[in-house]
């Protein structure tokens, strides 16, 4: 008769049908149930597990899970932008979206502050009056990275954003460590990418995942839904003159007016509605089938 060793531990990384699970301080490479792998969402990166004879039997119930990157118990998301590649605050907004949904702390990373650029006045312009941390770092140059140390400190953090934004070259800053960094296309100015998949480093009380880079991320919330997920909308929204006013096509809207005097941010609106439409083909399309 086999004994059964049940023991509880934390997925580092995975890889194929490897999971590299750290139990008691050291990682230890497990497989897991064929039926554990298929049900719900798998296994993911962040997950917390039983381990029984280096076997995943049991995925311990989650705080909060994300889509693209596949990762679960975030206690708080960093959006790593810089000036190359440009921004791309469609992806910015989802990601904050998804961070809302799930009440997990939101902070915008700006990398590469040793290039000339305004980035930082328009990131303060579209998001520190919704209470957004934005800091600006150079990991290349090592400014900032004790601020952003400071920040970290005894949370789960997920580094996310588009390729060549940097985030290996943060993981190498705040971990002292050599991971190979991408590099950007001369012609394209696209990031190529390095990090293949998601792993946990720990260090001094911070623990970050790094991520690969994105070009595409869902919001993945119900369009009905969508302004809950908005603040400073939700903030005015008993101001609209029809309740669950979806902020589009409805008259005396008054987040259009505060869009149109200024007062709320035009360009942001812009990608609200340009995600609202998304989201609502997205629905049709699931309707049919």
């Amino acid at each position: 008769m086999i004994k059964m060793n049940r023991q509880k531990g934390q997925v580092y990384k995975a890889h194929s049908d490897k999971y590299y699970v750290k139990i008691n301080g050291e990682q230890t490479v497990c497989g897991a149930r064929g039926l554990l792998k298929m049900n719900g969402d798998g296994i993911l990166v962040g997950d917390y597990v039983e381990v029984e004879n280096k076997m995943i039997s049991k995925v311990i119930e989650r705080k909060n899970r994300f889509i693209r990157p596949n990762v679960a118990n975030i206690d708080i998301i960093i959006a790593v932008l810089s000036p190359e590649p440009k921004p791309d605050y469609y992806l910015i907004d989802k990601l904050l979206i998804n961070a809302v949904k799930e009440d997990v702390e939101f902070c915008l990373v700006l990398n590469k502050t040793d290039i000339d650029s305004d980035i930082e006045k328009q990131l303060k312009t579209e998001y520190e009056s919704l209470g957004v941390k934005i800091i600006s770092i150079s990991a290349k140059e090592n400014i900032g990275i004790d601020k952003l140390k400071d920040l970290l400190k005894d949370k789960f953090a997920l580094l996310a954003g588009q390729s060549a934004v940097g985030k290996t070259s943060i993981v190498n800053a705040l971990f002292n460590l050599n991971l190979k960094t991408g590099e950007l296309s001369e012609k394209i100015v696209r990031g190529k990418h390095t990090t293949t998949r998601s792993e946990i480093f720990e260090q001094d009380a911070i623990k970050i995942i790094d991520s690969p880079g994105f070009a595409v991320i869902d919001a993945d919330v119900n369009v009905k839904q969508l302004p809950d997920y908005y603040n400073e909308y939700v903030q005015h929204a008993h101001e609209c003159k029809f309740r669950g006013c979806t902020h589009i096509s409805e008259p005396n809207c008054k987040i259009k007016e505060l869009v149109n005097d200024g007062t709320l941010s035009k360009k942001r609106y812009d990608r609200y509605v340009e995600i609202y439409n998304e989201l609502s083909k997205r629905r049709i399309i699931y309707d049919k089938n």
